[in-house]
């Protein structure tokens, strides 16, 4: 049996450090900025790094070298457990390299990771983009900001003080859902340094209108964790996605804005963005 425990700081090195995936679930910020809320436990053995979710037998894709030795250790759990393997979150790539293996794969179009180009957020061209465009300019002529990094302590305080108030107030009442994001941008701040992030606010007549905290993993990807405004200034959202991609991404070539779990106005605004990758995700099942 594989031996389950609560993500920390001893298991960064266990982690990729560069972008082996696409997806934003396997790197060691999802561990522990999501671990608490999903209930997420990890074992590693010589073989692979293994990361179960709330069922005993549901798990993410195993972070190995060695797919086909690893899925043979997690079924081997399962059987101790007599029930049936389940893995959730699983790249395209290795689901059908799964499905080879005699796997059963379904793809979960609320999963996927919407992917962009550092470069089409920045520049925003394009007749598809112009009305991105269009709400920068209005923003621009409408108010007077400025914007600042997040390295300092008070200020991402300031920024969960604005999450706190400001962003639920704005979504006409808190659900579990934002009450448990709201849990993991505590957390997320709490290990700020660890977790290696960037982030920037903008600030209108001095006053916190939006953030936005990102991490680099390498030249070749980012991904975006959070990002909040206060709506009642219009276009604040096109304005902090455009400078902070400008201000932090420009040298990665694409940067993840994660999935829209089935969120229709969240699939209407990642869909706008004309996303020039979908990261797919797919539910694997024992064979």
């Amino acid at each position: 049996m594989l031996d389950f425990h609560i993500p920390s700081g001893n298991d960064k090195p266990h982690f990729p450090t560069s972008s082996q995936y696409l997806a934003y679930n396997y790197y060691y910020s999802f561990s522990r900025i999501w671990g608490p809320i999903i209930d997420l436990k990890l074992a590693k053995t010589d073989t692979a790094l293994y990361m179960r979710l709330r069922d005993e037998n549901r798990f993410f894709m195993p972070i190995s070298a060695h797919l086909p030795k690893a899925m043979e250790e997690l079924e081997e759990h399962c059987r101790a457990l007599d029930k049936p393997l389940i893995l959730e979150c699983v790249p395209h790539k290795e689901a059908l390299m799964l499905q080879e293996l005699g796997y059963k794969i379904e793809h979960v179009r609320n999963q996927d990771d919407y992917l962009y180009t550092s470069e089409k957020l920045i520049k925003l061209g394009g007749r598809k983009l112009q009305s991105k465009r269009n709400h920068i300019s209005q923003f621009e002529r409408r108010y007077t900001y400025s914007i600042r990094s997040m390295s300092k302590k008070e200020i991402r305080e300031e920024c969960f003080q604005m999450a706190s108030t400001t962003w639920l107030e704005n979504k006409n009442g808190a659900t579990k859902e934002m009450l448990d994001e709201l849990k993991a941008i505590r957390t997320t701040f709490d290990l700020w340094e660890e977790l290696n992030l960037v982030g920037m606010i903008i600030c209108i007549d001095h006053h916190l209108t939006a953030f936005t905290v990102g991490e680099i993993i390498d030249n070749q990807l980012a991904i975006i964790h959070f990002e909040k405004g206060d709506t009642s200034y219009q276009g604040v959202y096109s304005v902090i996605n455009q400078l902070f991609c400008s201000q932090y991404l420009s040298d990665v070539h694409l940067i993840n804005r994660q999935e829209d779990a089935g969120v229709a106005g969240l699939r209407k605004a990642k869909l706008s963005y004309q996303p020039d990758l979908m990261g797919e995700k797919y539910r694997v099942k024992s064979r």
